[in-house]
């Protein structure tokens, strides 16, 4: 093989990995949950209205109530909200924000966005509750229980009910 041939190779090579690259950052899926729960920033509390619509990327508008989240799915790194408060005053509010590459589930905050908060405020990593397990000995399935509810015939207590 000629080093002619192999730099050629090389190079298709070396474009492939950069094409998978960047097809793989501009196509990564995210789940954005939109948050309007209260929250504190630099000791401000920033609050939700009562009724708002919020759109991601241009998707139809979904109403949106005080303490609600919804689950969004999209794909890629740039995104826009537009938020509309419905009751109150009544504003448009519309920003762009990226979201980190390798962050699988986020947290866009309303209050934040409408408080005028910093942009770094905005987005927060998901992280899921842990799992409690109930120990072994309260968990009773139907099919252990005992028969105590069955109804007992008076014969079989001599004619006295059981107490």
């Amino acid at each position: 093989m000629t080093s002619r041939s192999l730099f050629q190779r090389s190079c298709v090579l070396l474009g492939f990995i950069a094409l998978s690259i960047y097809l793989f950052y501009i196509g990564k899926g995210h789940s954005l949950l939109i948050d309007t729960n209260a929250v504190t920033i630099d000791g401000k509390e920033l609050r939700s209205p009562e009724t708002i619509e919020v759109s991601i990327d241009g998707k139809p508008a979904e109403s949106m109530g005080r303490a609600e989240r919804i689950l969004v799915l999209v794909g890629g790194p740039k995104h826009s909200i537009t938020i509309e408060v419905i009751s109150g005053d009544d504003r448009k509010v519309e920003k762009q924000f990226t979201i980190p590459t390798f962050m699988d589930s986020a947290i866009v905050s309303v209050p934040a966005i409408l408080g005028d908060a910093p942009s770094e405020s905005w987005i927060t990593t998901f992280t899921a509750p842990p799992v409690e397990e109930a120990p072994a000995e309260q968990m009773q399935h139907e099919q252990d229980t005992p028969e105590a509810t069955a109804p007992v015939s008076p014969d079989a207590t001599g004619g006295q009910p059981k107490p």
